[in-house]
């Protein structure tokens, strides 16, 4: 078929991999062609793929592949994405893009000069309440914003059962960034810099409060400054249960929005609350809108694009400097 893609996988041990090849299993015209990864879990996946490989850079020069999901822990990734852009392959990073802001810049620079398409995935973009929020906030229904709470995550990677190999990288402070910090503030952090830029400073708390091994922290969380405002966000590996209240929350000079069930409740003095049905999304799956992206050759929107995405390693970057220092680190407010 002129309009078949074939579609390589890089890396199997983030845990998200899994997902992502059943979405591009379901997307029209795509041919799963190599998939390349040096663990076990290799062989989970072989029967999905026409070729395996153990080492990454021997599938992309042996194979003409048209797209690439990188999937892999938040070091190798980036190498990944460089090497794959490096040879004109468009690429889909899951989440959080990479360990730091660094890299993450080496990964927009290969971008810009192979001229293909670069991809951050997160499970967040699929959530039409997303797009309905953002509209609402941009549309001024509760005037200015001035603050912003979301709270992510569980009771650790350990704890819910992920394979051993995501959590040998996630528990590693270098290979992930962090802790909690690394998996769950990341979301937040990409959150608030597509809705409100970036902030004017960051202060973080962090540490290990509930495991009895080791790990950076198992909780985090990180002020944001901004002009006029704050957000507070906060990853989470010690969990266990929920307040039941809506999350995120965002407070206005005239109103109230939340998330709860997947809606967006709105309240304001002397009325009633009102809840609100999001609009469903055009393209509501990460394979879709990736190869979609590629063929139109426009740049992913939202927290799927990678400039955001990089600037959420910045804030995360400023973050873990500040719990370390005890102080707050400037950014430098900017939309």
């Amino acid at each position: 078929m002129a309009d078949e893609m074939r579609v390589g996988v890089a890396g199997l041990t983030h845990g998200h991999v899994w997902g992502l090849i059943d979405s591009f299993k379901k997307a029209p015209s795509v041919v799963l062609t190599a998939v390349a990864d040096e663990t076990p879990l290799l062989d989970k996946a072989a029967p999905s793929f026409q070729r395996t490989y153990k080492d990454y850079r021997e599938m992309l020069e042996k194979e003409q592949l048209d797209a690439l999901i990188v999937t892999s822990n938040n070091v190798e990734s980036a190498q990944i994405a460089v090497d794959a852009l490096g040879k004109g392959i468009p690429c889909l990073v899951e989440k959080a893009m990479a360990a730091n802001a660094a890299d993450a810049d080496r990964m927009l620079a290969a971008m810009r000069a192979s001229g293909k398409t670069l991809m951050i995935n997160w499970p967040l973009a699929w959530s039409p309440w997303l797009y309905e929020l953002k509209a609402k906030i941009d549309a001024g229904e509760i005037g200015h914003v001035f603050n912003l709470r979301y709270l992510n995550g569980h009771f650790g990677p350990k704890e819910i059962g992920c394979d051993e190999w995501f959590v040998g990288w996630l528990y590693d402070e270098k290979l992930n960034g962090g802790g909690a910090i690394a998996d769950f503030c990341s979301y937040g952090a990409v959150l608030c810099r597509w809705m409100f830029g970036m902030p004017e400073s960051v202060y973080c708390l962090r540490g290990n409060y509930t495991k009895d091994y080791d790990v950076s922290d198992d909780y985090a969380e990180c002020v944001l400054k901004y002009p006029k405002g704050q957000a507070t966000i906060i990853g989470t590996w010690a969990h266990y249960g929920s307040d039941v209240g809506a999350n995120p929350v965002v407070n206005g000079k005239t109103g109230t929005f939340g998330i709860q069930d997947r809606k967006i409740v709105k309240t304001a003095s002397g009325s009633e609350p009102q809840t609100i049905e999001p609009k469903p999304m055009e393209i509501g799956n990460p394979a879709e809108y990736f190869l979609k992206c590629i063929r139109d050759g426009k740049t992913p929107e939202g927290i799927l694009n990678p400039e955001i995405a990089a600037d959420a390693c910045r804030i995360l970057d400023a973050a873990i400097k500040s719990s370390k220092s005890g102080c707050a680190e400037a950014l430098g407010a900017r939309r």
